[in-house]
Parts: C-alpha cells; structure tokens; sequence
C-alpha cells in the first residue's frame, strides 16, 4: 500500500507557508521579477493558502501556465528561461522542503551542489534557503555586511568546496588527468518519466499522491510537438527547486562512476550537471569519457562534444590555478578592515585595492577587445573585480562593464555590469543613465530581455536631472509594438522617476489592456500614481477583473487605499526594515496607495515616516518625499480643498 504520510504533512497550512517563504526568498533571483515582489499574495497569506492547500487535498488543483522568456548566452544564442506563478512555487518549494531530508542521504558526498545545509532547520525558520548554497555566498563577511549588499549579485561563487577539492586532487593527490564534461541542453532534456522512476525509487515507501500531484504539475509545464503532443521532457529552469531535482537526476551517472573509481586510481566530482573526473593515466581518462556517455545516454542525455576534454600537465595546472581569483578575495578581506560604507575613499582602503590594479588594467585596455568573448575564469574574475570595486564605489571599471554589457550578452555578465553601475556614487548616474539609453535607443541590445534587465536598472540609478528619464524611457519602450518584458520594466521604471499624475495614468489605463499579465500588473502599480479620486474609483472596479493577477493587486493596493489597519501593518513593516533610497524605491507604489486615503490617520503615519527620509542624496528620492508629504499634508490640516495628485508639479 503506498504510503501517504508526505501528503499529509504536505496539506497543512504551516508546511504550505514555509513553501510560501522558501518560495518568496527564491523569487529574488527569477530571471523576470514580479512587480510589487508578491506583496499581494503576502498581504493575503492564509486565506491564499488555504485556497491552496483545499484544491490539493480534494484532486482541483491544475497548474497555471509558466512565464517565459529566452535568456541570452554567450554568442547570440539563447536557452529557455522560466518563471513559476508564486502559487506553484510556494507548491513546488513545500514539496522539496518534505522530501529533501529524505533523498539528500541517498546522494553520494561527492555531490557538492543542493545539499542540506547543517542547519536547515534554523535556516528555513528565517525564511531562507534550505541547501549549503545561498550562505556560502559570503563566507568570510559579517552578516551585517551581507544585508547591506543583498541587493545585488553574490560576491562569492556558490562552490567553492568544489573547485578547492578540485584542486587538492591535483597538488596533494598526485592525480595527473583531468576529465571534463559538459551535457547538451541538460535541463531541457530532463526525462520526466525517468526521474519519477528514481525518485520513486529512492523514497520507496512514499508512492502516493505526493509524487502524483509533483509529476502532474512538472508535466503541465512541458513543451508540446507542433502536432501538440506533449513530450514529457524538460523542467523549468532559473529555479532552487529545478536545481534540487536536475541535481537528483544524475544520481545513476554517480553509481557509474563510483563503479569506475572502485579499485583504480580514479576520483571524481560533481556540481549539478558539471562533472569532474581524476585519472592518473591517460587510458583512464578515456575510459571515463565513455562511461560518462554511456550514463547519459541511458538518461536520454548527450555530451557535448566540443565541451569535453582531457587535460593534463600545464593545460591542467593552468584549469585549477586560481591564484588570481585568490588574489581579489584577500583584497576584498582587507577592505572589510578599512571603513564601513559609504566611507570607502580613504588610503586603507586605496592600499586594500592596490595588487589589484594589474588585474583591472588588464580589462580596463584595448576595449571593447579585452572583455569581447569573457569565458570561463576570465569570466569569473571580471566578475569578481566589479564585485569589490562596486562594493568600494570605485568608478575604475566603469567603461570596461559598459563595453561587456554591449559586447558580452550573457546572463552573469548582464547582471554584474548592472549591479556594479549601479553601486557607483551618485555623481556618475547622469553619465550611466545617458550612456545605457543611448544603448536602448541606438538598438545595440539584440535580446528584449538585455534590454529589460536594463531599464529595470534604471529604477536604482539617482541621477542630479531625473524628471526627463522617464519620458525617455517611455518614447523608447513604449512607443511601437515592444517585447513584453520591455514593456514591463520600462513601466516599473517610470513608476519611480518623477512623472505628473495625470500622465501616470493615462500610461497606466493605456497598459491594463495589455494581453499579457505582467504587463497588466506592472500598469497596476504604475496606476497608483495617478490622481487619489481615480484611483480609488479603478482600483474598486479592478478587483472584478477576469485576470486573477491583476484583482489581487488591486485588491491589495484597496486595503492600503481604505483599511487603515492594513496601511498601519505595511508602514511597520516598513520601519522594521533597512531605510535607505534602495529600500524607499522599492517602496513606492505602496507609499502613494496609502496617500491616497481618506483616514487622516493613515496620513499623519505616512507622513511621520516619509519627514524622517530626509537625509538621502538622490534628486529622485527627494522629489517623490516632497510629493509625498504634500499629498498627506492636506488630510493632517482638514484643510478645505485637498491638495490632490493632479495639482503637484512633476518638476
């Protein structure tokens, strides 16, 4: 009889909430970010998930269509990127969270991707990942220090217990070859068939409706023929929880190679679907290649030819030698010693940076060539210099990230170069800002989705002249027919730049007829600036749309507009966490929702909060403050005429 316990423990509402919360911290990284960040189906949270946790348990619960986008790689290709609607994460995540204690056993030590951290427990308690791999992201930094930078991309790469194994191999093992592979299109080619049969046969005893509901919801998801039958292959990809089960998915190629190694001089080591292995002779590191091939075949998975190879002497030691990488994170250590930011001009931290200028210069000459076709460590090392020279708010690297994020369209490079711009003092903003327009405008971004990641940049850059930005961005993104992630960003982006409130709204009216749904939820907040009589008159008519997205944003941003107890538990919220422009920006749709009320006192708290902003440097922060408090100001006088959104100035 198949045993239902995981179901069971699957359908209580506290387990479905830490899928909630594992799900939300993950969210943080989708490759296309939701608008408010799900604020909507947190405000509502139990009632959600009981809905949720009621359709599982009496079999209604059907998958919603998955948001895709192509993501760009190296060259001008593209893979498949996919974003989970927050219900399924909150699912999918609930479902990891029950089954990862029991299979993280059952995979071999020398897997080093998605296992449990120590303290799993503790970790899912604070509403963060449950694997090793989120919190050796800054190993050697305060956790004070990693809240002030979690805004932008880790510092530190997420295995470096692999590649330091990696490396004692070679040095202290007296491992002479060295084999590496690399899967063609791994996730995509994911048998959905194959791995329910592993799991099924790693839980034994758990056969029930768990792995029903979980193969139902993965097979929803899967491509169609052009005949439209479905081919039951591929998982979502940009996900903790696709890595979970596509880390899961190669345990048959470990038994193999367990199998080779046993007896010989062999070692092998895995992270996802980045496998190495160690020979001592070159008949060896052959033999791995084919039994590698062989496991994958028989996964219905192929190498990739050009991928993989065999290296040994110099090519070897010059794979493994991460000196210069070293290099960089003892500087980085050395600048924790020297002031906290934002003091970080002084001469102890000049001296920290100082055995890094060869390095730099090595990116900083002959641009664009030298970070044309950045692969592999020079990859990792760009990276990792703009990581350090953001976080020091040294402009060194500028010129070189602006010439990667135009020669180099790929996802890490895309993300760095943005993060690090944007870290900069607000003194180089005007020149970045008109620097990546001109990129947009002159079309030197070939992929929608480079273009979106900047224009949603554009949201955390303070320029000294900001009121003119958002009419750029709209004559840009918004005036032919756009991708709709360009639409999208370049909306939530003008939400946070000075703009009138009337031509707020007529953008938003405009976009809540998009035909897609992210683009309805971003013309929702844009909505909120709009003048306060209209919007609570849309917002009422709102929560009766056809699109469920789009009525529980608007339901949500009503409670701010008319509930004074929801109003008062968001600016709570507010005054718990970090202040700072990064935290007011993300702010501000909810901020203007609560301005909009009629209860004087929902005004006079927002306006207590918003008078303490005021020490902030950013034109932009500044400008929405001074609005703000006009807005509220009328509600705390009982002044007879209000003062009204659509009588403020945009200037």
């Amino acid at each position: 009889m198949p045993d239902n316990r995981l179901f069971i423990y699957l359908c209580r509402e506290e387990v479905m909430r830490i899928g909630w919360h594992l799900a939300q911290a993950d969210s943080r990284d989708d490759l296309v970010t939701d608008p408010l960040r799900h604020a909507d189906f947190a405000s509502n949270l139990a009632d959600r998930l009981r809905h949720l946790v009621e359709q599982i348990q009496n079999d209604r619960y059907r998958p919603r269509h998955l948001l895709e986008i192509d993501i760009p790689k190296s060259g001008l290709s593209v893979r498949p990127g996919n974003v989970l609607p927050i219900e399924e994460a909150s699912l999918l995540n609930a479902i990891v969270y029950l089954m990862a204690p029991l299979l993280d056993r059952k995979i071999d030590k020398a897997v080093y991707s998605y296992r449990l951290a120590p303290d799993w427990k503790k970790k899912v308690k604070h509403g963060e990942s449950m694997f090793r791999e989120v919190q050796v992201e800054f190993p050697f930094l305060k956790r004070g220090t990693i809240r002030s930078i979690s805004p932008f991309e880790a510092w530190y790469e997420r295995w470096p217990q692999f590649e330091a194994d990696a490396f004692r191999a070679y040095t202290t093992e007296g491992f002479s070859h060295l084999t590496k592979t690399d899967i063609t299109a791994y996730f995509e080619n994911i048998d959905l068939r194959l791995l329910e049969t592993l799991i099924r046969s790693l839980l034994k005893r758990e056969e029930g409706k768990t792995l029903q509901l979980l193969f139902r919801v993965l097979e929803g998801w899967t491509r169609s023929t052009s005949t439209g039958t479905p081919v039951g292959r591929g998982i979502p990809q940009g996900n903790e929880v696709s890595s979970f089960f596509g880390n899961l998915y190669l345990i048959p190629l470990d038994r193999d190679l367990n199998h080779f190694c046993h007896g010989r001089a062999a070692k092998w080591f895995r992270y996802v679907d980045d496998v190495k292995v160690f020979t001592k002779s070159e008949r060896d590191a052959r033999e791995a290649v084919f039994i590698i091939n062989d496991a994958l075949r028989r996964l219905h998975l192929n190498l990739q030819g050009s991928k993989t190879e065999i290296l040994t002497d110099e090519a070897l030691k010059s794979e493994l030698d991460n000196s210069e990488l070293d290099m960089v994170e003892k500087a980085f250590l050395n600048v924790q010693k020297g002031p906290a930011p934002p003091a970080r001009h002084s001469t102890q931290v000049t001296a920290a940076l100082k055995p890094l200028r060869r390095l730099v210069s090595k990116f900083r000459r002959r641009l664009p060539q030298s970070v044309k076709g950045l692969a592999g460590k020079e990859n990792r090392l760009f990276r990792r210099l703009m990581t350090v020279y953001g976080f020091c708010g040294r402009p060194h690297l500028k010129e070189a990230a602006l010439a990667a994020l135009k020669e180099l369209p790929e996802l890490r490079i895309l993300n760095k170069t943005l993060a690090y711009l944007v870290r900069l003092d607000y003194r180089t903003h005007d020149e970045t800002l008109n620097a990546l327009m001109q990129m947009v405008e002159g079309e030197q971004l070939p992929f929608p989705y480079q273009v979106a990641v900047t224009l949603k940049a554009m949201e955390d850059l303070h320029p000294a002249e900001p009121k003119y930005v958002a009419s750029r961005i709209r004559k840009y993104a918004l005036s032919k027919k756009r991708h709709w992630v360009v639409v999208q960003k370049a909306l939530e982006a003008i939400t946070t730049y000075p703009y009138t409130a009337g031509h707020a709204e007529t953008i938003a009216e405009q976009y809540l007829k998009h035909n897609h749904p992210m683009v309805r939820r971003a013309a929702c907040v844009l909505l909120v600036r709009s003048p306060d009589t209209h919007l609570r008159k849309r917002l009422s008519s709102l929560i009766y749309h056809p699109d469920h997205g789009l009525c529980c944003l608007a339901l949500h941003f009503l409670r701010l507009v008319q509930d004074g107890q929801s109003a008062e538990q968001e600016l709570s919220r507010m005054r718990r966490g970090k202040q700072g422009d990064v935290s007011f920006v993300r702010a501000i749709p909810s901020l203007y929702a609560m301005a909009a009320s009629e209860r004087p006192e929902v005004a006079e708290n927002l306006n207590n909060y918003v008078a303490k902003l005021s020490r902030s440097r950013s034109v932009k922060v500044m400008w929405h403050r001074g609005k703000l408090l006009r807005l509220t100001q009328w509600s705390m006088t009982k002044a007879d005429k209000p003062v009204g959104r659509s009588d403020a100035s945009s200037g």
